[in-house]
């Protein structure tokens, strides 16, 4: 899995002491953008950082400074910014001066650097922070938000805070519906004396009709600050936890990582997570970035790391192969893909526009929405984008990704076309053992039967295919992506 140029966490780190907890990041054009809690306690305001490729930052300034009034004029904390039409939404946490005044609000701008300007009144009128929103697949919102669990009525369990999820009838609107997410109910999630727990920094993704809230649990001044994940097959639950929480603990230097959001690379299609951790011998909280992958049953977070692994990979295309994932960006009053059109609303703003192409269709969404999924016609199996307005920042990834459960009898073979040479780069999750063949070489992968196993390996297919044979225990394979690499 080499690369011709590595990082070590952090990725931002600042002097002794400097604390950037809470990290964000959001894609615009061809920037990524990272917002954390206000620095100096949040008094001065969310500082804001540039990327082109998620490891080296530039400070920007404040894209939103502390109010001398109103609701929101201390402590700013927990910033997630979403992109809609034009408009920039920046959901955080604030207080009137005081922790029973904390309330989370909206605020908005025009451009990801700012100036954020706040809403008049908070979205909520009790306590409450760590605001994510959460766009569903048919376009609609919602919201999973921290409360007070002392403020549910009818909760018995240990006091602390958990989260919960309403829908959001507009971007600065709440059903007013919230429904129970996750409580603390696991030992790991509260501090050392045990009469204080939290479930926190919800974020959300879908998979397989499953929606995996991944969150921080514990005090995040100690290094048993963890990351746990709980599953439902509705935003509004009921939702489980997974028994073998934590899914992302202490390791090497890095201590208490959590309050983690989710990115795609440079290539559009390697999804990155970006959290928060203490390094050893500093008391500020620091941003580090590692690889989220699946593992059959759920989500799975490759860290801390504490070594060198390879910079976020940039697009690599291979026209001989059928299989790719675009980004692009699009202005005007239609974009066109593969010959089918889609309109765009307003007409004069950039829009993102996401492409996945594999097994003979093609799947497109505008805004985050779900669009459209139609077989590929004939003399479209290339990319192809056109629109009466503009098209930029287009980038096409060789990606085959394969999210279906495959169970796989002793010794039967499962056939992956690829039909292009050149390295790539496989993973799948594995429960049994298995060979997995590609062009002149053979890996064994996998062990018994009874859990999913994570397994990556680079392989050449040599313009043929990758096959996996299952072993005499048979096998499950899950959640196969390959990546072309230079």
């Amino acid at each position: 899995m080499g690369a011709s140029a590595t990082f070590v966490n952090p990725v931002i780190n600042g002097a002794a002491g400097d604390d950037h907890g809470d990290p964000f990041i959001i894609k615009y054009l061809d920037s990524y953008f990272l917002y954390h809690t206000g620095d100096t306690a949040g008094r001065r305001g969310v500082s804001v950082h540039r990327s082109q490729d998620l490891v080296h930052w530039e400070f920007q300034g404040y894209a939103l400074e502390a109010a001398e009034s109103g609701w929101a004029w201390s402590d700013l904390w927990a910033p997630e910014v979403v992109y809609e039409r034009g408009t920039f939404y920046m959901y955080l946490s604030a207080s009137r001066g005081d922790e029973s005044g904390r309330r989370l609000g909206v605020a908005r701008a025009r451009d990801p650097l700012g100036p954020f300007s706040v809403d008049d009144e908070p979205l909520l009128d009790q306590w409450s922070i760590d605001g994510h929103p959460f766009r569903d697949d048919d376009g609609s919102m919602w919201l999973f938000y921290n409360v007070h669990t002392d403020d549910w009525p009818g909760y018995d369990g240990p006091r602390g805070t958990g989260n919960v999820c309403d829908r959001l009838l507009a971007m600065d609107r709440l059903a007013g519906r919230p429904a129970i997410v996750t409580f603390p109910s696991q030992r790991w999630e509260g501090n050392r004396e045990g009469n204080w727990y939290w479930n926190e920094g919800p974020n959300v993704l879908k998979r397989r009709g499953w929606y995996h809230q991944m969150y921080s649990g514990g005090s995040f001044h100690e290094d048993a600050y963890s990351v746990g994940n709980a599953r439902a097959r509705h935003p509004a639950g009921p939702w489980q936890k997974l028994e073998a929480n934590p899914i992302l603990s202490s390791s090497g230097r890095l201590r208490g990582p959590g309050h983690h959001s989710f990115v795609c690379g440079p290539d559009a299609s390697t999804r990155y997570a970006v959290y928060h951790a203490r390094v050893a011998g500093d008391a500020g909280r620091k941003v580090a970035l590692d690889r989220q992958t699946w593992r059959g049953d759920g989500p799975c977070i490759t860290g801390p790391t504490d070594g060198p692994q390879p910079l976020p990979f940039h697009a690599v295309q291979r026209e001989e192969v059928p299989h790719w994932r675009a980004e692009l960006w699009a202005r005007g009053s239609w974009i066109e893909v593969q010959r089918t059109r889609f309109s765009l609303e307003p007409r004069d703003v950039w829009h993102q526009v996401e492409v996945v192409h594999a097994d003979g269709r093609y799947a497109v969404r505008v805004g985050g929405v779900l669009r459209g999924s139609r077989p590929t016609g004939s003399g479209t199996r290339r990319p192809f984008f056109a629109s009466d307005g503009e098209v930029a920042f287009v980038t096409v990834s060789t990606v085959l990704e394969d999210g279906a459960i495959h169970q796989l009898p002793a010794g039967s073979v499962y056939v992956w076309q690829w039909g292009g040479g050149g390295p790539v780069d496989l993973e799948l999750a594995v429960d049994g053992s298995v060979d997995v063949s590609a062009g002149d070489e053979t890996t064994h992968m996998g062990g018994p039967r009874g859990s999913y196993r994570f397994e990556q390996a680079r392989v050449d297919p040599a313009g043929g295919d990758i096959l996996v044979e299952a072993g005499p225990d048979g096998a499950s394979i899950a959640d196969v992506s390959a990546y072309a690499r230079a």
